[in-house]
């Protein structure tokens, strides 16, 4: 099912170059478009045909525009990602638009489109959801993402999607109320992002607060291709860079 995934995006790909009837019947009739932060009409879309009015009105900008993916299309599930540029020529400046696309395929449809300009804004959706507690979502990561953690009570590493849900659930098993929170995003370069967190919550057995062990940690979050590759978390970010790995 991921390589038919990947097929029909190819698909859509092309039919956006050439044939947007093609690319209506693609669209789940309920689907759902999420813009990236800043777009000038942000939305959500709801709807195909909400959809198939906003791509309309951008195209009429330009006499001329096409999708040209400048990455593989990499199958996460039932998700696709791929990194493209969107060209556009004509009625004045010209358009080269680099963005990472986050598709949902289900039953051959496309059902979601998400949007994101630069790593760092991939990153601010993952913590979107852990704030929530929301920690079951793993579309954003390579599915031989590398865990590490540098420090703490019982500091490791593995690799999978499966190694990392199992993190997680060791993780958050030790605490009551866990909770984390973004303090600031740094970007280091073009495929890292560094989060400065904190953390709050009791742990089980000791009783002990987070806050206790120092609260404030931070996360390198290696980003390539709109997916993360690898994580390396600590419970202090004031330690050693080089164990954060941004000595290199």
């Amino acid at each position: 099912m991921s390589q038919e995934n990947i097929e029909i995006m190819r698909a859509a790909f092309e039919a956006w170059n050439g044939d947007m009837d093609a690319l209506r019947e693609m669209l789940a009739p309920d689907m759902i478009a999420r813009t990236p932060e800043g777009w000038p009409e942000p939305g959500p879309y709801v709807g195909r045909e909400a959809w198939m009015h906003q791509l309309g009105q951008m195209r009429e900008t330009w006499d001329a525009d096409a999708l040209q993916p400048i990455s593989g299309f990499l199958d996460v599930g039932d998700r696709v990602v791929v990194r493209f540029i969107w060209r556009g020529a004509g009625h004045g400046l010209e358009l080269n638009m680099e963005l990472t696309g986050v598709y949902t395929v289900r039953e051959r449809k496309i059902t979601v489109f998400e949007f994101f300009w630069e790593n760092l804004d991939l990153v601010r959706s993952i913590y979107a959801d852990l704030e929530r507690g929301d920690f079951s979502r793993t579309d954003w990561a390579d599915p031989e993402i590398e865990v590490v953690v540098a420090d703490g009570p019982e500091p490791g590493s593995g690799t999978g999607l499966g190694g990392m849900a199992t993190g997680w659930r060791e993780a958050l098993s030790a605490w009551e109320d866990f909770r984390v929170e973004v303090d600031d995003y740094h970007e280091v370069d073009h495929e890292r992002v560094l989060a400065l967190i904190h953390f709050s919550g009791r742990g089980k057995t000791s009783g002990i607060e987070a806050g206790q062990m120092g609260g404030k940690g931070a996360a390198l979050f290696h980003v390539r291709e709109g997916n993360v590759t690898k994580m390396v978390h600590s419970w202090d970010r004031d330690r050693d860079r080089a164990d954060l790995g941004l000595e290199e």
